[in-house]
């Protein structure tokens, strides 16, 4: 009985432009590569193809043009049977809030839900926030999605809504890689700064977030910035730029990448959710100002409610304590860092679990590439 390649599908990549959503699929990939071997023969559906160049993966865009769709992509959908496994990434790409979300949702993830939905490859959507889906849009969407094999769900109010027969709570995958759960305290001196990374929501700044940089800086505290996503309708710079005009971090200042543990461990208020979790990775303290239901769960699972609030709504002045406490009260430090700690051994066993579900779905447990004579085990 020869070996074959063990291929794999990933659907619904965005672009790496957005820090976040590259980080997903990065944490992607390494699953894949964890549950299946280093040699799995992995390709990639992205609307932003040339940011997802450096990976070892065949890309292909996603993106419409005013001629349609890129007939090599439609080829890839025709053929979802030939892959072992098929996998959305995850993230939160499936919405129709708006006529507008719902219009870009049905044009560019409707094609690879639709195909997902129909073929007979294993299909495993990894955790997700999905919704809202209004104007009638839920009955579609939930009638497909429980054509999947497995839904990962990342955060409640997707579970309650949905009520899907195969849906599975499960952490965003950021925050149960190896990668965050083996993350160290960082051992650098704290910094006087703190860093504030913004984006607009419909359309502009945040009132909350204005006054909160207003009294900051009114304390005398230095107010440094951090762009996350530079991509289209998603590009972060120009609202940043209304909070920190003549201040901001690079990358790997915001990632303390290159260097060394000694680098200065700041405290964060990041809009974007996973603009707080590489800091969290990082080694910094975080506080979400959140704009939808994933960053509530997000910041749930790490034990770290208290420092997730409403990005509309918030209380600068309560914010504001907050940030100073944690950069300025050693008690205050401890407690953050002692309640994050405690949830990683929870959120490193829910990603063997998830290694484990993917490995079932295409009816194996120990990792190994069916050969083309095993059979699947596939439940729809």
């Amino acid at each position: 009985m020869s070996h074959r390649t063990f291929r794999v599908m990933i659907l619904h990549g965005y672009s790496a432009r957005n820090r976040g959503d590259g980080l997903l699929v990065d944490e992607t990939v390494a699953l894949i590569r964890e549950a299946f071997g280093d040699d799995t023969d992995i390709t990639l559906l992205a609307s932003d193809p040339e940011s997802f160049r450096r990976l070892p993966v065949s890309v292909f865009c996603t993106r419409p043009s005013l001629r349609g769709w890129k007939m090599d992509y439609l080829r890839q959908l025709f053929r979802l049977n030939r892959y072992d496994l098929v996998v959305g990434v995850g993230g939160g790409y499936l919405r129709a809030g708006t006529f507008s979300e719902a219009l870009k949702c049905a044009i560019v993830m409707g094609p690879q839900l639709l195909a997902a939905a129909v073929t007979s490859a294993p299909t495993v959507y990894l955790p997700q926030s999905i919704g809202p889906l209004r104007g009638g849009t839920r009955i579609p969407y939930r009638i497909l999605l429980n054509r999947l094999s497995q839904v990962m769900l990342r955060d409640d109010r997707s579970v309650t809504e949905l009520q899907l027969r195969n849906a599975v709570r499960y952490p965003d995958l950021a925050i149960s890689s190896p990668e965050f759960t083996s993350r160290r305290d960082s051992d650098g001196p704290p910094a006087t700064d703190i860093v504030i990374s913004v984006r607009s929501i419909r359309g502009s700044v945040p009132t909350p977030v204005k006054v909160l940089s207003e009294q900051l800086r009114d304390a005398g505290v230095p107010i440094t910035g951090y762009v996350q996503s530079t991509v289209g309708g998603n590009d972060d710079a120009q609202a940043q730029q209304q909070i920190t005009p003549d201040s901001a971090l690079n990358e790997d200042e915001y990632l303390r990448q290159g260097t060394g543990q000694n680098a200065p461990r700041r405290v964060v208020v990041a809009v974007r959710l996973h603009a707080a979790l590489l800091a969290l990775r990082a080694g910094h303290r975080v506080i979400h100002l959140a704009y939808e239901r994933k960053g509530f769960s997000a910041f749930a699972d790490l034990g770290l409610e208290e420092w997730v609030h409403n990005v509309n709504s918030f209380d600068p002045t309560v914010v504001a304590a907050q940030a100073l406490a944690l950069r300025d009260d050693p008690d205050t430090g401890k407690r953050y860092d002692d309640l994050l700690r405690s949830r990683l051994p929870m959120l490193s066993k829910r990603h063997e679990d998830l290694v484990g579900d993917l490995r079932h779905a295409v009816g194996g447990t120990d990792g190994t590439s069916p050969t083309p004579e095993d059979p699947k085990d596939h439940v729809k």
